[in-house]
């Protein structure tokens, strides 16, 4: 493959018979034909400049890649030929969707061999796998396993919720593969390949046969999502009069203990902290959107329901690393700054 350096583009085949890729594209189309060795069709769905990278190394037939796009795109992929596929996003904003099931960070991704890949990604995105030849997987897996990889690949969707401990230690042998061998193939020896080699195949079993949680797990977050949600919804609705956690629980419908698992599990705060901190960004809006019109910060504050000034001072220091006040006079700095000029 040649080197385009209007794409900033770069390849080269390294010591012992490495293939190394790193190419940035501004056209969904160049991106389409920026990954060695697979066949795609990109449809590029949310407007706006595209830009997009990947990074793969290749060896022997096993092939390390990240892809990063700005926009969201719809693929059908096609990868080399008798290859399993297993990777993770690393970095999904907005919805996505992996095999046409929807995917998160903590999903794990696969693609049996020979199989067509639909996947839509999110309008910023991130994905790192491994593409790993049919035949040195599946002995991996019945010699040094026990394992017939066929049941492990038919017992999986092409998209699960990973444990997270699981979901780490993927990425981390992904992303440590990528930087080792993709900055100075030539300084890597046989051995080195092997030992990653040796890493890589045993991770990619373990997420295949512990790695999944079960449903129950995913629909409990996805309640305790919708629990968060309405709350702010209840706070943004009554800002000066925020509810309690008793009006909270009667208006949901759950405990006191459901409300603060949910909060712990989805944000790591109480949902006492959470509210509070909604109304301070509110607060801190105003004064640096609109400080011509601040007549007093206790008015602002007040709007949004503090009524006790030495405490929410407290409060905004601790959030924002600065006192109200110098909020307000750095936004009334910045505007008599625009009006001289």
């Amino acid at each position: 493959m040649a080197c385009n350096e209007s794409l900033a583009a770069r390849t080269h085949a390294g010591h012992g018979d490495f293939m190394v890729v790193h190419r940035t594209t501004s056209d969904v189309l160049e991106q389409a034909d920026a990954l060695p060795f697979w066949t795609q069709d990109y449809t590029q769905l949310s407007k706006g400049e595209f830009a997009g990278a990947v990074n793969s190394v290749s060896r022997c037939g096993l092939q390390l890649f990240c892809e990063t796009m700005n926009r969201s795109v719809d693929e059908a992929a096609c990868a080399p030929a008798d290859s399993y596929v297993i990777g993770l996003p690393t970095l999904v904003e907005g919805e996505a969707s992996w095999g046409l099931l929807p995917i998160d960070a903590r999903s794990l991704l696969t693609l049996d061999k020979n199989s067509e890949l639909l996947f839509r990604t999110s309008t910023r995105s991130e994905l790192a796998a491994a593409v790993i030849p049919a035949g040195c997987l599946e002995r991996y897996a019945e010699q040094i396993e026990g394992i017939d990889l066929r049941k492990a690949i038919g017992s999986v969707k092409p998209a699960e919720c990973m444990a997270p401990e699981i979901s780490a230690r993927l990425k981390a042998v992904l992303v440590e593969g990528l930087k080792r061998f993709g900055e100075d193939p030539q300084g890597e020896d046989e051995l080195a390949w092997r030992h990653f080699e040796d890493e890589l195949l045993a991770t990619c079993m373990q997420t295949l046969t512990q790695g999944r949680t079960d449903g129950a797990r995913h629909q409990e977050h996805r309640i305790h999502r919708y629990i968060v949600n309405r709350v702010r919804e209840a706070t943004l609705a009554s800002p000066g009069y925020p509810p309690t956690i008793s009006d909270l629980c009667l208006q949901l419908r759950v405990s006191r203990r459901t409300l603060n698992h949910a909060f712990m599990r989805v944000l790591g705060i109480t949902p006492v902290a959470y509210m509070r901190n909604i109304r301070l960004h509110r607060v801190r809006a105003q004064l640096q959107g609109t400080p011509e019109q601040v007549v007093t910060i206790a008015s602002v504050a007040g709007k949004w329901g503090f009524w006790h000034m030495s405490l929410f001072s407290r409060y905004y220091r601790e959030l924002f690393g600065e006192l109200p006040m110098a909020t307000l006079n750095r936004a009334r700095s910045v505007r008599t700054e625009g009006w001289r000029q």
